[in-house]
């Protein structure tokens, strides 16, 4: 029995699973907090005008440049963007703003 073929084997699935886990963290939820980060135009103001346009309500600056912290839909947060220009991520509390602030949108 060739064990390197099965330690490739196991390497290889906890590296999907990993994967996995990690694509499922950062996908935004449909309804709730969701971070929007810019590609190509790091300006918060033009971020904050794609969030109120979809309706969303601003929470604060997210943890890189340009980006934003919302409470919104994210299907209507995603008609108003043009793809490739901004990325959609889920906004984990640990990451973005303060607990205590949070806990009070939500």
């Amino acid at each position: 029995m060739d064990h390197r073929y099965d330690r490739l084997l196991l390497v290889a699935q906890a590296s999907a699973g990993v994967a996995a886990l990690a694509v499922m963290s950062l996908y935004p939820p449909a309804e709730g907090r969701i971070l929007l980060v810019p590609m190509v135009d790091r300006d918060v103001n033009a971020t904050a005008r794609v969030a109120l346009s979809a309706g969303a309500t601003l929470l604060g600056a997210g943890p890189l440049r340009g980006s934003l912290v919302v409470v919104g839909s994210r299907a209507r947060l995603a008609a108003q963007r043009r793809p490739w220009r901004m990325l959609m991520l889920a906004a984990p509390p640990a990451g973005c703003g303060s607990p205590s602030r949070q806990a009070a949108v939500a």
